[in-house]
């Protein structure tokens, strides 16, 4: 009896440890599989990341082309408003040389024409008149 229960807990024993080999081996199949899954599932994430690095680096590029636009536009309008002041300026200092030049030769012409005999006669002619004038009013 006591060989034929040896028997039967060898027995036991040996479907026990076929039924652990068994186990252990399913356990380490779905290991495995669990481990491919997730080095799967981590290759997407990186690839994910990486579209969305490029798609950030695209809008970003967007955005800086943009304003780059909006740059260049302002520096146009600035450029045209600076060519229009400095043809305005240049009317200007033009305008302003010929006044200059028109006020000295008046001056000049001043100068001469109270430098002649003929207005100082004049002068002095109104100012007789004007005492002669003066008198004849206070009579």
């Amino acid at each position: 009896m006591t060989n034929d229960h040896d028997e039967r807990d060898g027995v036991d024993r040996d479907q026990l440890i076929k039924e652990l080999l068994a186990e252990s081996f399913a356990l380490r199949t779905k290991s495995e599989h669990l481990s491919q899954y997730v080095e799967t599932k981590i290759a997407e994430l990186v690839k994910t990341k990486r579209e969305l690095d490029s798609i950030k680096n695209d809008d970003e590029i967007g955005r800086l082309r943009a304003g780059i636009e909006v740059a260049n536009q302002q520096r146009n309008e600035l450029q045209a408003k600076l060519d229009a002041l400095v043809g305005e300026h240049e009317h200007l200092e033009e305008v302003h040389l010929q006044m200059t030049s028109q006020r000295d030769r008046l001056r000049e012409r001043m100068a001469q024409v109270d430098a002649s005999p003929e207005y100082r006669l004049a002068k002095r002619v109104k100012r007789i008149f004007g005492l002669i004038l003066k008198d004849d009013t206070t009579k």
